[in-house]
């Protein structure tokens, strides 16, 4: 009998512990929305310095990596920063990676679908 209520309630602390762990992950998930929004956003910064610096800068070379400049985002209390990495020879790839709090995303630029246009999206 004894032995019987001992495992019942081993179950039951089990359970209710495994459920209350599944409530904090998901808390921390709701949490962690807009950090996953603000990393988005860098990443998508990073995309467009890239752009600047192979069309409008000086250029690029295979390796080159930027990073967000000191100030770039200015929000108490949090980093948010980018990096980018081109690749391929003549620049062909660049990935950039956008970072907030502990999120992290990152997008992925070929260059060769842009250039097979002719320069319609290319100014001079």
């Amino acid at each position: 009998m004894l032995l019987s209520v001992l495992l019942i309630s081993s179950a039951v602390l089990g359970a209710a512990t495994i459920a209350g762990l599944l409530i904090v992950f998901q808390l921390r998930q709701t949490a962690d929305a807009e950090s996953s929004a603000q990393s988005v956003f860098a990443a998508d910064a990073g995309i467009e310095r890239s752009l600047y610096e192979k069309y409008r800068g000086g250029g690029c070379v295979e390796g080159m990596i930027i990073s967000a400049d000191e100030g770039d985002f200015t929000i108490p209390n949090r980093t948010i920063d980018y990096k980018v990495i081109f690749s391929g020879v003549g620049c062909t790839a660049v990935k950039s990676a956008g970072r907030s709090g502990r999120s992290a995303r990152a997008f992925n630029l070929f260059f060769e679908g842009i250039e097979n246009y002719g320069g319609q999206f290319i100014g001079p």
